[in-house]
């Protein structure tokens, strides 16, 4: 009897510490939505990726990157699971602009890993819509 309530006791222990690690991995990697008024009329909103702690030169950290450009499109983007059909429109808008800008820095990234490029402390790129 002793030993199923500590094995309870433990398995929720450990299910709360994987809990607490994700949300802290996720509140260290995830940046503050920026919003612009770009003059034209055209509010622009963009979040900051870290890459740096990646190694881009594999695809596991590829992986990883596209994973934290996932999160900030998320971010910048928002749902519009049911919201009016002009709504749903433009957040999927704001998604294929968001991940596309987002791809072009990935390919340019992987490129300079690859060449053996140092990156510098605390470098992000920022991707928006």
């Amino acid at each position: 009897m002793f030993a199923i309530a500590t094995a309870t006791i433990f398995s929720r222990s450990l299910a709360a510490a994987a809990a607490s690690a994700i949300l802290f991995s996720a509140t260290v990697h995830a940046s503050p939505v920026k919003t612009v008024d770009n003059g034209n009329g055209r509010i622009v909103r963009s979040v900051e990726v870290p890459f740096v702690d990646l190694d881009l030169a594999t695809a596991d950290g590829v992986a990883a990157l596209e994973s934290r450009l996932k999160l900030a499109t998320r971010q910048v983007c928002g749902a519009a699971e049911r919201a009016p059909l002009e709504q749903q429109m433009n957040q999927r808008a704001c998604v294929a602009e968001t991940m596309a800008s987002g791809k072009r820095a990935v390919v340019t990234l992987v490129a300079r890993a690859e060449a053996g490029d140092l990156f510098k402390p605390g470098e992000r790129i920022a991707v928006g819509s």
